[in-house]
């Protein structure tokens, strides 16, 4: 895309420094969370999109992990603060995201309200699977 902007006029659309958007530029840094919302906003759409290693995937290749971490950045939250509003670890939320442990029943309901909608039943409904 080329809007012809530079780099400080992006920087200020986004909310961040003009170094912040060189060093993305270049891939000597990553957006953090809360800045993903107003990049795809300024994008007009999500460039990860299809790819299951970002957490990005199409829905019936989304793992339980990548519903969670899609949702959280489509947020512009971090692992810390959702694990606050969860009531649980930020270790917890990392081994969630990376599919490495479930939640716990307890914090089913929790995880319902966040997603507003129930994800352990995605798959079953839209991809004729389960998760």
């Amino acid at each position: 895309m080329d809007l012809g902007l530079l780099q400080r006029e992006l920087a200020e659309l986004i909310g961040v420094a003009a170094a912040t958007i060189h060093n993305w530029e270049c891939s000597h840094a990553r957006p953090n969370s809360m800045h993903i919302p107003k990049i795809f906003e300024f994008m007009g759409y999500d460039p990860f999109d299809g790819e299951l290693d970002s957490g990005y995937s199409t829905i019936c290749k989304m793992t339980f992990g990548d519903h969670i971490r899609k949702k959280r950045l489509d947020l512009g939250i971090t692992q810390r603060n959702l694990a606050k509003q969860m009531g649980v670890s930020v270790d917890a939320i990392r081994d969630w995201e990376k599919d490495r442990t479930k939640p716990q029943t307890e914090h089913q309901n929790k995880i319902v309200d966040f997603f507003e909608y129930n994800p352990y039943h995605v798959r079953d409904v839209q991809c004729g699977g389960s998760m």
